[in-house]
């Protein structure tokens, strides 16, 4: 008899549901200090890596890892209990056993830590503290191959340059990019 296995996957709030069900290549997501932005890509990442895609989340510290990766293995638990997941808390990834699918947690503190490493599905949390290049010159490309997509989470106002490009894409090229705004009083 076989074992059902189960995905603990939180409800989405209205607002993450947005981003969540949006299929543009490139979301920003522009949220309050509570508002349930790394929860809700955990939501979206978990979901994208049980469709097969190969999913990367980063962010500046290992800290700010913390709250997606509790999520990540607390979603797969029942899956990597199973031994159909591989799970490596040392390097912060679970994958499907024999392939190299995959979802990530890592930081970015600097840009060139993510060089070597690909995705089908990119998230770059607490964006407006990583380096412009992060994006440009490690991010984007990595997802060429793959015609992947990425979507941006950011706290502070439109102020930073790297952030306010962001915004203007958003608006300029409404075909691949969508702008996700809401507040912690909507988590």
């Amino acid at each position: 008899m076989a074992r059902e296995i189960v995905v603990h996957l939180k409800n989405p709030h209205d607002k993450q549901a947005l981003f969540i069900d949006s299929r543009k290549k490139r979301k920003v997501v522009r949220a309050g200090r509570r508002g349930g932005k790394t929860t809700g890509v955990s939501i979206d990442g978990v979901e994208k890596f049980l469709n097969g895609r190969r999913v990367l989340y980063a962010c500046p510290t290992k800290e700010q890892t913390d709250a997606f990766w509790f999520e990540v293995k607390s979603a797969l638990k029942d899956a990597i209990d199973a031994g159909i997941y591989y799970k490596n808390d040392t390097e912060r990834y679970v994958e499907r056993r024999g392939t190299k699918q995959r979802i990530k947690a890592k930081t970015a503190h600097n840009a060139d830590t993510l060089r070597g490493d690909y995705a089908d599905y990119l998230i770059l949390d607490e964006y407006q503290d990583m380096n412009p290049n992060a994006w440009s010159e490690v991010g984007a490309p990595m997802l060429l191959d793959n015609d992947g997509d990425a979507t941006f989470v950011f706290t502070s106002k439109i102020g930073k340059k790297h952030i306010k490009q962001l915004v203007e894409k958003c608006e300029s090229d409404s075909e691949r990019w969508e702008l996700f705004s809401f507040s912690s009083y909507d988590n």
